[in-house]
């Protein structure tokens, strides 16, 4: 798909594809750029190729290309440093690694032995860390990774879109693909800038679309002004990756009246499965045990989301098996997503992942309910918890918060404590308070809930 668009559609002149600080590049500019990656690296048609693949035109560019020489393209992130992505291109048989060049402005080939066959078909394959510490490799067709896109009918002008996501993940592909698909302007801020910035990036560039998981959402909200991010034309939000809480879609309401606030459930091995739109938190349970409009099918499984959809991937690649970084399958097409439901009154309710869950004692704690609580509390703008290994409870709940600016710390200690005693049972009491200037997030811009011993 992304090959058509760059290669094949009729553009106006002079419309701009990408916007970053400091610099822009037109369609015209883009398929140029597409041109050149083709015939430089034609001798790669039809193999397993690496792509440090990053938010930057060249990276757009030779994805493209590489799906017109039906390579099997393996995306990996660009901060990598290059003797691990070499690493990773070895131990998955890749025949070639494709890198920028010194002056950025090309694509270099590290030709690689012990290439492994080409499937047979043009397939991109993400690269995400699996449980083990092992990289899983889900392959996807261009077709199954494209088929939730749409091309939006009626629109008046190219629309602008926000990129929050890494790339390389199938989050930013997805919003790639759909900026695309219109023919539109993707915004790249840079991974390290302040939530000030972008926001004063956005506004400049007059952003209409932004897809970001709730804690980007929240980080903008909190550290950029609110005036400025008032100003900037935002038609529809869209949050995934993560637990999307009633707190973050009243804030985002709120500023943005008139906006289309989206809800999407997507992993990287099932593509899109769902997305709600009625303002609400959760889904409605009716979603459950029904095919939906595309086909996807939904049900719970000992309190698990399990699903299957023709937006899956296409399969692992054949090594992700052989290094034991696969995923549980339930029967034959099924899929254990290792998100947990809760169902109350008519609505199905997201309550944590299986792999966050703190065990207290043999008591299930999930971190979600937590931050709920402690992050209505006045004086805390933020909140993450997560397990601390204990050598008398096996695990106990440890906490980071932002305080406001100002905020005695001491003060706003004993009414976290006193707030969670009152409303939170025994084993959800956090035993461990620290208070931090930010909550880090992930390259996929979600809250990390690593455990600490």
């Amino acid at each position: 798909m992304l090959s058509r668009l760059i290669f094949d559609e009729p553009v106006p002149s002079g419309r701009l594809a990408i916007i970053a600080h400091g610099r822009s590049i037109t369609w015209e500019g883009l398929r140029q750029e597409a041109n050149n990656v083709l015939n430089a690296h034609s001798a790669l048609t039809k193999r397993r190729v690496g792509l440090l693949f990053g938010s930057d035109e060249l990276s757009y560019a030779a994805l493209a290309a590489f799906e017109r020489l039906q390579c099997d393209v393996f995306l990996l992130d660009a901060h990598l440093p290059l003797p691990e992505a070499l690493n990773l291109a070895e131990k998955f048989k890749l025949g070639a690694l494709l890198i920028k060049g010194a002056g950025h402005t090309e694509m270099v080939a590290h030709e690689l032995s012990c290439e492994e066959r080409w499937s047979g078909n043009s397939t991109v394959t993400i690269l995400t860390s699996g449980s083990t510490g092992e990289p899983k490799a889900v392959r996807h067709s261009w077709n199954r990774i494209s088929h939730p896109v749409r091309k939006t009918v009626g629109a008046l002008r190219p629309p602008t879109w926000l990129l929050t996501y890494r790339p390389h993940l199938y989050a930013g592909l997805q919003v790639i693909l759909q900026c695309f698909a219109d023919l539109g302007t993707l915004v790249l801020p840079d991974p390290e800038t302040d939530p000030q910035a972008v926001a004063e990036l956005m506004l400049k560039a007059s952003v209409q679309f932004v897809s970001a998981t709730p804690s980007y959402w929240r980080r903008l909200l909190l550290f950029a002004e609110r005036d400025l991010l008032s100003k900037i034309p935002i038609t529809q939000i869209t949050l995934g990756g993560e637990v999307v809480d009633q707190p973050i879609l009243d804030r985002l309401r709120s500023l943005y009246p008139s906006a289309r606030l989206v809800h999407i459930y997507a992993t990287t091995e099932m593509g899109r499965c769902f997305s709600v739109a009625d303002g609400l938190a959760g889904l409605p349970s009716n979603y459950l045990n029904s095919a939906l409009a595309d086909g996807t099918e939904m049900r719970v499984v000992e309190g698990e989301l399990v699903v299957r959809t023709p937006n899956s991937m296409y399969g692992y690649d054949p090594l992700s098996k052989q290094l034991g970084s696969t995923s549980d399958w339930f029967g034959t097409d099924w899929f254990g997503t290792g998100d947990l439901i809760e169902l109350r009154e008519g609505r199905a309710y997201f309550v944590g992942r299986k792999s966050e869950m703190i065990n207290v004692a043999g008591n299930k704690v999930y971190p979600v309910e937590i931050e709920r609580t402690i992050r209505d509390i006045p004086g805390v703008i933020d909140v993450r918890v997560f397990g601390k290994a204990s050598s008398i409870a096996g695990e106990l709940v440890a906490c980071e918060i932002v305080p406001h600016e100002g905020q005695d710390h001491s003060t706003l200690k004993d009414l976290i404590a006193r707030t969670c005693r009152n409303t939170l049972t025994g084993p959800q009491q956090p035993r461990s308070i620290r208070f931090v200037k930010q909550i880090d997030l992930s390259a996929a811009g979600k809250m990390t809930r690593t455990k600490v011993s």
